[in-house]
């Protein structure tokens, strides 16, 4: 018993030790996952926006597709605000019309370049997205 106490008599504040390695192991841990899922949220914010943004490209295609199917001078008033956010219009005249339509919405941008023919009414001849 004398041995034991002696030799046990040492490993005072051992416990202590061990316990505060494992918070600081798990606080570590912690904040990985804290880290991983904040970057999720904000790779699901931008996915989101960049979808929204890729509509209000092709809306503002389209209103430019009707705009010069009724009226072959029509020019926009830019930008046009929808919801969250917005999409402007340029349109070169020639042969073919090139109508250029930006979506924005919050930091996502996408560009649709359309190459469109107007004769009496307007036909689409190819779409290209940036």
């Amino acid at each position: 018993m004398h041995f034991c106490w002696s030799r046990c008599k040492n490993r005072h504040g051992s416990a202590s030790i061990a316990a505060l390695i494992a918070m600081l192991f798990l606080g570590v841990l912690g904040s990985a996952f804290i880290g991983v899922s904040t970057t999720e949220v904000n790779m699901a914010v931008n996915y989101r926006d960049g979808i929204a943004a890729q509509y209000l490209a092709e809306a503002g295609a389209r209103r430019s597709i009707v705009e010069l199917s009724t009226n072959p001078n029509w020019k926009p008033v830019n930008p046009y605000k929808e919801g969250s956010g917005n999409y402007s219009l340029t349109i070169i005249a020639g042969t073919p019309t090139i109508i250029e339509a930006k979506g924005v919405v919050n930091n996502a941008v996408r560009k649709i370049v359309v190459k469109a023919t107007v004769i009496p009414q307007i036909n689409i001849v190819s779409w290209n997205y940036h």
